[in-house]
Formats: structure tokens, C-alpha cells, sequence
């Protein structure tokens, strides 16, 4: 007979953090890896696709930056909402809109070139925001799951981007496959060699801001202390509606920049889900959050390697011939692993023998 007690821990080193998440980290891809041998796959093959190829060659390194970026600048956003303690899964929703919003502006306006792209990244951001008011309403006054209310809206998004491609904004020269018509030029953001450079150097513009907002701003104090005792904040004179809603609108404001960027600088168009602009990234985003221990500064290599994982996975699925979900169960996989380190690293397990 033996007996477990979960005691809590009061005094955790950086150490201990540290190799407490890199150790989960690889359990999790090492349990990915199993998986593929259990499917058939060499494993040598697996680990050079996953982490040697996305990071060492040129020509996977530069979709692996295509895919960071994205990532990176939504996980930005996350991080500010799930430090109040509120666990948002709705920036892929609000990345599609913000794509739609954009894709509104590209159509309908017509102005110079660099004032076409400003404007047209700020109908984006205004998306983004407009699409996680609902869900951000609902919990600051009912106190509504913003689980639920999230995935939710990102169906509704799916929806909507469906309706227009298949109706309104179908392009009749798609030659029946249910496209949008491309974006005209002046909107278009330039890319170097297949590098998104402007983008990467807006996301890092996005990271240092997200650092002033965390760590140097009274905002950034009242999510931190909802995020560690909701009942004493609110006893100190702290509006939780206040905290919610402006929380929810830099993260539903930097998930619709990630989809104005990904519209006007790779895709140029609308699609089906095959060759949507969110390419679930809004999802990959949550992993990287997590993995950077919602610090700002760690969102930088956290996206690059969530990038990485990301080019790896597609090319095991066209190399390997496996499905998509391969892709969606590696990145399950490492969610939890991380989520397990937060378990081991607030408390310890006793195991006593009789």
C-alpha cells in the first residue's frame, strides 16, 4: 500500500524552472517521436525534419521565419490575457476577421501605396479587436467561460470567411475553386529572397511593446494582480471589467494584425481552409505562450521554434504521407507537457509506502 500527497511549493529556483520546462519540453517531442515510430516512421528521419532541417537549412529556415511571425505576434497578445488568469482560445477567429477586414479595405478603398497598407493593417487590428469584445463583454459582466465563448467565435469566423469566398467575394476567375480575387498591389507588402523582413521587424516592434505594457505600466500591474489574487485586487479598488476588456483588445488587436499581415504579405487572397490565411497558427500561438512562461522577450525564440515545429510537421506530412491531425497531435503533445511543468514546479509529490 502507498499513499500520495500533492504539498505545495513556496520557494521555486530559476534553475529548477528551467530544466523542469526543458525536461518536460522534450518528453513531449520524444512522445511524438514514439508515436511516428509506432506509425512506421524512421526516427532519425523524424528528428532531422522536426529541428535540424527548419533551423539549419536556408530554404526551410525562411518558412520557418514566415511561420514565426504570425505566431509570435499573437502569442504577444495571449500572454497579457492569460496572465489575469483568463484562458482565451479565440485568436484564430480573430485572426480570420482581421484577414476579412483587411481584405474589406484592399477591395473597397483606394489610396497611395504606403498610406494602402496602413490602413489597411489598422482595419485588420480594428477586426481583430471587434471579434474578442463579445466573448471579453460576456465574462466582464456574467462572468461567461471564455473557453467556451472563444472557440466558439472561431467557428463563427470559419463561417464567414466560407460565406464570402463562396458567395459574394467568390473570384469568377478562380476557375471554380472557391478563391477571392487577389488584392491589388498597392496593398501588397514586399518580401526579401521569400523573408517576410517587414513583418519580422514589426512583430519585434510588437514584442518590445508588449515588455513596456507587462512590466512598466499600470495596466500591465493590475493583470499581474489579477492573474495572482483576483479577490484582492478587486477588494483594492481594481476594475476587473476594466482589466478584461482592454486585455481581450491587445490580444484580439495583434491577432487581427497577424492576419492583416498574413493577407497582404503571403497569401494576397482568401481561401478555404486548404489555403486559409490563419493556417491554424492562432492555435500554434497558445503553445508558444505557454512555452515562453508568458515573459514578452522569450516570445522571440519560443515562435521561432514553434515556426520550426511547424515547417517540420508539414514536411513530414508531404514526405511521410500522414494527415493533417499529425500536426495538430504534436503540438497537443507539447501543450501538455508544458502544462505539466507548471504542475511540477508549483507542487511536489510524496509517496509514502506502508
Amino acid at each position: 500500500m502507498f499513499k500520495v500527497k500533492v504539498l505545495r511549493r513556496y520557494e521555486v529556483s530559476s534553475r529548477f524552472k528551467l530544466v523542469t520546462y526543458l525536461t518536460s519540453f522534450i518528453v513531449g517531442v520524444s512522445l511524438f517521436i514514439l508515436f511516428e515510430v509506432l506509425l512506421g516512421a524512421n526516427p532519425y528521419e523524424v528528428v532531422d525534419r522536426l529541428f535540424v532541417r527548419p533551423l539549419t537549412s536556408y530554404d526551410d529556415l525562411r518558412v520557418s521565419i514566415r511561420y514565426a511571425v504570425p505566431i509570435g505576434i499573437i502569442a504577444s497578445g495571449l500572454l497579457i490575457v492569460y496572465r489575469t488568469g483568463i484562458y482565451s482560445i479565440g485568436a484564430e477567429g480573430q485572426m480570420a476577421v482581421g484577414a476579412v477586414f483587411t481584405a474589406w479595405a484592399a477591395y473597397t478603398l483606394s489610396l497611395g501605396s504606403p498610406t494602402s497598407v496602413v490602413v489597411a493593417l489598422l482595419v485588420g487590428v480594428l477586426g481583430g479587436i471587434i471579434w474578442g469584445l463579445l466573448p471579453a463583454t460576456l465574462k466582464a459582466l456574467l462572468n461567461v467561460n471564455e473557453v467556451l465563448t472563444t472557440l466558439m467565435m472561431n467557428f463563427i469566423a470559419y463561417s464567414l470567411v466560407d460565406y464570402l469566398i463562396y458567395g459574394p467575394w467568390r473570384s469568377p476567375k478562380s476557375y471554380g475553386f472557391p478563391l477571392t480575387e487577389p488584392i491589388p498591389t498597392v496593398f501588397t507588402i514586399p518580401t526579401y529572397d521569400g523573408v517576410p523582413v517587414i513583418n519580422f521587424l514589426i512583430f519585434t516592434l510588437v514584442v518590445f511593446l508588449t515588455y513596456v505594457v507587462t512590466k512598466m505600466s499600470k495596466l500591465g500591474f493590475q493583470i499581474r494582480a489579477y492573474g495572482l489574487n483576483p479577490s484582492a485586487a478587486y477588494a483594492s479598488g481594481m476594475s476587473f471589467f476594466k482589466v478584461v476588456l482592454l486585455s481581450f483588445m491587445i490580444s484580439g488587436a495583434l491577432a487581427g494584425l497577424a492576419g492583416a499581415l498574413q493577407l497582404l504579405s503571403i497569401h494576397h487572397r482568401l481561401g478555404p481552409k486548404s489555403w486559409s490565411v490563419t493556417e491554424g497558427l492562432g492555435y500554434t500561438a497558445i503553445v508558444a505562450a505557454w512555452i515562453s512562461r508568458l515573459e514578452p522577450l522569450a516570445v522571440i525564440p519560443a515562435s521561432l521554434l514553434m515556426g520550426a515545429l511547424v515547417n517540420g510537421g508539414l514536411a513530414i506530412k508531404a514526405v511521410l504521407g500522414q494527415s493533417e491531425g499529425v500536426v495538430n497531435l504534436m503540438n497537443g503533445m507539447i501543450l501538455l507537457s508544458i502544462v505539466a511543468a507548471e504542475f511540477f514546479i508549483n507542487y511536489r509529490l510524496v509517496i509514502r509506502f506502508r
